[in-house]
């Protein structure tokens, strides 16, 4: 990504970061917007460059779950590749933290995604639809300190809407019901009144229920939030 004098603060950096941030002097603040093995795209204000973590910040890590993730502010050696991949020597409180547990043990868990402001559960009121699935999916994200969001998909496709709402609403008491459709231009309309600078949104849902059309349409819109797709 090509990146030139970015405004961190557009893409969630706070005031509680860069106050935290102040404690580890020498270097610079970046967030994760990648990561692929052990290498890191990071996000700074002068661009995306490939990091890597430091050996120290390795031998001290005691989980899976210590590690960056993607959406984290961290404190890294430089701002561009010019001098090679750049260095992560800390990463700075999570105020909210989406994660799923390994298959396969109780002892760590799997970072998902980081300092999410809004969880968006998408769910196609045609097929995809799932009463005890969009139960599992509040109750991960109301575990992850951000505020989720029901977004049904595909209304065009439905022809009884009021009764899938009712039942909706008996298990997603306080939560936000948005409905959808691609089938015209302003059928994501609804969702644009929580996009601003600033914000990170996280898209969840099961495969083709519409995450990605969702994501593009809104990608044009300004301001607009960070957009990530987790699930």
């Amino acid at each position: 990504m090509k990146l030139n004098n970015i405004d961190m603060k557009n893409l969630g950096l706070t005031e509680d970061f860069i106050q935290e941030s102040k404690i580890y002097k020498d270097f610079f603040i970046g967030r994760v917007s990648l990561q692929s093995k052990n290498l890191y795209k990071v996000i700074t204000e002068q661009g995306e460059i490939v990091a890597e973590i430091s050996g120290k910040y390795h031998y001290s890590v005691k989980g899976i779950s210590e590690y960056p993730a993607v959406g984290d502010f961290v404190m890294i050696d430089r701002t561009n590749n010019s001098q090679g991949n750049g260095v992560i020597h800390h990463t700075l409180f999570r105020k909210s933290v989406f994660a799923r547990e390994l298959a396969g043990t109780k002892e760590d868990i799997q970072i998902v995604a980081t300092n999410i402001d809004t969880i968006f559960i998408c769910m196609s009121l045609n097929d995809d639809y799932n009463l005890r699935r969009l139960e599992r999916y509040l109750s991960i994200a109301w575990d992850s300190g951000a505020v989720p969001v029901i977004v049904l998909t595909k209304s065009d496709l439905c022809k009884d809407i009021e009764i899938r709402l009712n039942e909706i609403s008996s298990i997603a008491i306080g939560v936000e019901v948005l409905v959808t459709t691609s089938a015209f231009d302003e059928g994501y309309q609804p969702l644009k009144k929580f996009l601003s600078n600033g914000k990170t949104v996280a898209f969840i849902g099961s495969s083709g229920v519409g995450k990605s059309t969702l994501i593009n349409c809104l990608l044009g819109q300004k301001p607009c939030s960070t957009l990530m797709s987790c699930l």
